[in-house]
């Protein structure tokens, strides 16, 4: 269960995202850093083309960012558990390694679905950006990003792609539900899309950017009045505090196995191209296997200059 809100159309912020990412506390993870999805046992370049935390077990990455400014955005689909030929991390890996810098966002998508014909994955819902072409006659060096959502709606079902809407334009949210089956509908994803409104809204000019981020990541905070006490209520509450939940796939953990919001990223990307991308630690295990509170004094900070491989239409 993950969950994430962005914006495309802020007038100094080609790109508002935050995001939290929902997991078994003790699967193996690697924090944010430089990497090209190289072998996980190998030493990542500083040089790599991808920005993104990695699972540790299949290789993928819930959500990244490019040098170039394509970003990836992974969720489950809520589902019985079961084992599926193709790893889901594989979608996000794809998309975000170098393109045909000459590729629209919507021909990349075509042969996204092209490509994955046939292909079974477990429940997937996935946003994808790109930076659009420059329109001719205008400013190449304003930054913009179109933007897509990809699902099977469900396990081994047909994936589907779209270019977003105005509206998700505006302000979107992704979680767990099936597209066109309520899935903006869960109070998570409301709340969530309601208040990144409202934050958008309320910010005055002069905001600066670290008084976005601390509202981003307050909004990823939010907890239902009632604690969830099994899976099917995770849709209520956008922060999930550690429950502990047993599956199929943890059945054979000598320890219990604690279910929780792991982390929460926010991501900036400017007009002209300056990206900061942070992460923070919520739930995570102590070196004795306890449940502890991540420390926000030690968020994984990152700023760079995105560099697209494609401006001019």
């Amino acid at each position: 269960m993950c969950v994430g809100f962005w914006s495309l159309e802020h007038p100094e912020y080609a790109l508002i995202l935050c995001s939290n990412r929902d997991e078994f506390l003790s699967r193996p993870t690697a924090p944010a850093h430089w990497h090209s999805f190289g072998p996980i046992k190998a030493v990542d370049s500083e040089e790599g083309p991808v920005l993104s935390g990695r699972d540790l077990l299949a290789g993928g990455t819930w959500a990244g960012v490019s040098r170039t400014g394509r970003v990836a955005l992974l969720t489950n689909v809520t589902e019985p558990f079961r084992k599926y030929e193709s790893s889901r991390g594989d979608l996000t890996s794809s998309f975000l390694l170098p393109k045909d810098p000459k590729a629209t966002l919507q021909a990349e998508i075509d042969e996204f679905l092209l490509e994955n014909r046939g292909r079974s994955y477990a429940g997937f819902n996935l946003l994808l950006l790109s930076p659009a072409p420059a329109p001719p006659g205008s400013d190449s060096g304003t930054l913009s990003l179109d933007g897509a959502f990809a699902t099977n709606s469900g396990g081994g079902g047909p994936i589907t792609a779209r270019m977003l809407t105005k509206g998700e334009r505006q302000c979107g949210g992704i979680s767990n539900g099936v597209d066109h089956h309520g899935a903006n509908e869960w109070p998570k994803v409301k709340h969530g899309i309601q208040t990144l409104h409202e934050v958008l809204n309320s910010l005055p000019q002069d905001a600066t950017e670290a008084e976005i981020v601390e509202r981003l990541f307050a909004l990823l905070t939010w907890k239902s009045e009632h604690a969830p006490i099994d899976r099917s209520e995770l849709r209520n509450t956008i922060l999930v505090d550690p429950l502990l939940i047993q599956t199929k796939e943890s059945s054979d953990e000598p320890c219990p196995n604690y279910y929780g919001t792991r982390l929460s990223t926010v991501i900036l990307i400017r007009r002209d191209g300056t990206a900061l991308f942070i992460e923070r630690d919520v739930w995570t295990l102590d070196d004795k296997g306890c449940v502890a509170r991540g420390d926000p004094g030690r968020d994984r900070i990152f700023r760079f200059q995105i560099e697209p491989d494609r401006i001019t239409s």
